[in-house]
């Protein structure tokens, strides 16, 4: 069976990184190279200018350069470069990626955090033999890295939720260091930094979860160290204790970076990560307080990889990664009182125009995703106030990260949800104040029509539909429904949505009903 060599290249917050991976259906994926090189992108990017200075970016071009050096010397079949948080936020983040393209030739792709956490994630979830067994109970994955730390819960094999918290340890030691302390009870002030965080975040979603399990991402050359000692007994699977990581603990606690370094056998910036990483880790087995901790030691890379892998055909996931975007939507969707019962109604009759039209809109299984997941949190903007629901509504899906989803996708299923109540604006309009192009602002509008003609079929919160089929004839949409009461409320007022969905569409829905017991 053929081996596909491929290369992720991560340009990260305090390093940029090549990996080299040997990809086959047989062995499934096997690292064979990694070079890092120290780059702190981050203590520019985190800085009150939050600009790239061109002496930091000639670096990095010399870097990658070397990297396509290095790749062309493997003779690899196929690569990514990625960037993560210190260029996404910095502010001239375009003109970076046009220096990278025009001195390297590469072509480099900012991910959004949900999409970099969730490359991270599915690195680990690719051990699936470990991961698999620790989610179907109370499981957190805790994935710090330089500009911010990550914690996605499981329980029941689902993903309850995912959130980012600014406490990355690059961005806590250069706020210490601009304060001036660094030095003087250095452990009492991360703590401090970071205690409401942790407590925030365990009181408001881990109330009805009890965690059994941490995986620790991130931070690498720390989890690594966890296991530097080759004669560890647990080496091999790289499992941990809450004990075994109190010992461990114990022996780097209040050491200066002179001793941490030389103890360890890693460089004195290296050290001065290693400090805030390892008190997250600790303050967070001391909050959740779980029985096994499994530091696997993933990088980004083995994610890029993976998804490539996937997406290629490759390799086949085990792990039903899309479920796990539906199943995080379904507890936000609880979070802010949605009508369950409407939505898994209107569900089932969008689903089925969605199939029906498929024909005309070519759209996939990835727009069928998106649909689920606005049809589930169309109404949430009731939570704030029944005024302006579509604002409301549009301002919830923004500000709560989806992991998996891209930021353009959750906008346009923001922006579904926001034109629900009121009339679509022109392109032109929109454009102004979001990123979404002509293309996908037509996918919003036909969204919005398919949700906005579901709605109106249960206008009365009833679920008086108890089945649904559509078909397809010439201009017309016959939508043959089994209702189980009378049906002439929604009937009556499905007059506007229909319009709407003919001028998107330009196919006219016509709805057929039949009473049943």
């Amino acid at each position: 069976m053929a081996v596909t060599l491929f290369a992720a290249i991560d340009i990260g917050t305090y390093d940029v990184s090549l990996e080299i991976f040997e990809i086959s259906p047989k062995e499934g994926i096997h690292s064979i190279d990694r070079i890092r090189h120290r780059l702190e992108l981050g203590k520019e990017a985190f800085s009150d200018e939050r600009r790239i200075s061109p002496e930091m970016l000639d670096e990095l071009c010399d870097i990658l350069n070397d990297f396509k050096r290095i790749m062309k010397g493997y003779r690899v079949d196929d690569w990514q470069a990625i960037a993560t948080t210190a260029i996404r936020e910095a502010k001239n983040d375009l003109f970076i990626l046009g220096k990278i393209r025009q001195t390297t030739g590469f072509e480099v792709r900012i991910l959004s955090n949900s999409e970099q956490r969730f490359l991270t994630y599915k690195a680990i979830a690719s051990i699936e033999s470990n991961f698999e067994d620790m989610i179907r109970q109370g499981t957190a994955i805790i994935d710090v890295g330089g500009g911010s730390s990550q914690i996605s819960v499981f329980d029941h094999s689902q993903l309850i939720c995912s959130r980012n918290l600014k406490m990355g340890s690059l961005r806590i030691r250069e706020q210490l260091s601009e304060a001036g302390m660094e030095n003087a009870d250095y452990e009492e002030k991360v703590k401090e930094l970071i205690e409401y965080h942790i407590r925030s975040f365990r009181d408001m979603y881990l109330t009805d979860h009890r965690i059994e399990n941490i995986i620790f991402s991130g931070g690498g050359f720390l989890t690594n160290m966890l296991f530097r000692d080759p004669r560890h007994k647990n080496r091999g699977t790289r499992v941990l204790t809450r004990e075994d990581f109190a010992r461990w603990y114990t022996k780097i606690e209040r050491k200066s970076l002179q001793e941490l370094a030389i103890q360890n056998g890693i460089t004195m910036e290296y050290a001065s990560l290693v400090r805030p990483t390892a008190i997250i880790f600790q303050r967070i087995v001391q909050l959740f307080n779980p029985t096994t901790i499994w530091a696997p030691g993933t990088h980004i890379s083995r994610g890029i990889a993976y998804e490539y892998a996937e997406k290629k055909g490759i390799l086949k996931a085990k792990h039903d990664f899309d479920n796990d975007i539906v199943t995080c939507s379904w507890h936000i969707a609880h979070r802010y009182g949605v009508n369950i019962p409407h939505v898994e109604n209107m569900e089932m009759t969008a689903l089925a125009i969605f199939d029906a039209m498929k024909p005309l809109h070519g759209m996939g299984d990835r727009e069928k995703l998106m649909l689920r997941v606005a049809v589930m949190l169309h109404d949430c903007g009731k939570y704030i106030s029944y005024n302006d629901v579509g604002d409301n509504t549009y301002n919830i899906i923004m500000s709560n990260e989806i992991i998996g989803l891209t930021h353009t996708e959750r906008e346009m299923i923001a922006l579904s949800g926001r034109y629900m109540t009121e009339e679509l604006d022109e392109f032109q309009d929109i454009a102004e104040w979001s990123s979404i192009n002509k293309r996908e602002y037509v996918r919003v509008a036909e969204f919005t029509a398919m949700i906005r003609l579901a709605n109106a079929m249960d206008r009365s919160h009833l679920q008086k539909i108890r089945a649904v089929s559509c078909e397809l004839k010439k201009k017309k949409l016959v939508i043959s429904v089994d209702v189980t009461s009378d049906f002439s409320l929604e009937s009556g007022l499905i007059e506007g949505e229909v319009d709407f969905f003919n001028e998107v569409f330009g196919i006219l829905p016509v709805i057929r009903s039949r009473r049943v017991l």
